[in-house]
């Protein structure tokens, strides 16, 4: 279950977009508070889909145990959507950063939905979703499970919060520096990461089905 969940989960973690905002939101004023209520946001989305989707895969018997072809199917659908989802990162032009002069006057609310918007789940993030529940662990473990990949998957969000409250000032260098890495490279790990997860569930689907 978690070979294949913690991967997925580390991929969909990878999402410049989220290490951009944090680096706006630590360097304005009452950044930790501000930052919290982001996560809080990303958080609410994350979870209670993460929840809602693995128990009623599960309640549904679409992941059961005891007819394999119906999950090799699910497998087979999600592959698609990751390859797909890679093609289009490939072919889609890069995006420019977006003035963060915009964001400076965001309240809770404000700070609440840009989290539950821009952590709206991703197709990595289904589908370690998908090894979670066809897995059919017991109930403590399918929650910690959950929760896992879900703290997996905000990890942009998680680790700058931490650091910031030790190393305040060497946090923001350090955030802006990440950011700009990702900028360059990001696209194409999430490329291969999509691409090669998706083939994987394509192949073994396949192998289930013939």
């Amino acid at each position: 279950m978690l070979a294949e969940a913690v991967p997925a989960a580390l991929g969909a973690a990878i999402y410049p977009p989220a290490l951009l905002f944090m680096a706006f939101l630590l360097v304005n004023p009452h950044p930790r508070k501000r930052a919290l209520i982001f996560l809080a946001g990303a958080a609410l989305i994350t979870l209670g889909f993460g929840f809602l989707s693995v128990f009623v895969l599960q309640s549904s018997g679409a992941e059961s145990t005891h007819h394999r072809t119906v999950p090799a199917w699910i497998d087979l659908a999600i592959g698609i959507l990751l390859v797909a989802f890679a093609l289009l990162i490939y072919f889609r032009p890069p995006r420019g950063p977006k003035a963060a002069k915009k964001r400076r006057e965001l309240g809770v609310i404000g700070l609440l939905t840009i989290g539950l918007l821009m952590y709206t789940p991703a197709p990595l993030y289904l589908a370690s979703l998908h090894a979670v529940a066809k897995a059919h662990s017991t109930l403590l473990v399918t929650v910690l499970s959950i929760v896992l990949v879900a703290v997996i998957y905000m990890l942009l969000i998680e680790i700058p919060i931490l650091a910031h409250a030790i190393w305040p000032e060497t946090t923001v260098r350090w955030v802006t520096a990440v950011n700009t890495w990702l900028a360059k490279h990001g696209r194409t790990i999430i490329i291969i990461v999509a691409a090669g997860f998706g083939s994987y569930l394509i192949v073994s689907s396949i192998v289930h089905l013939v």
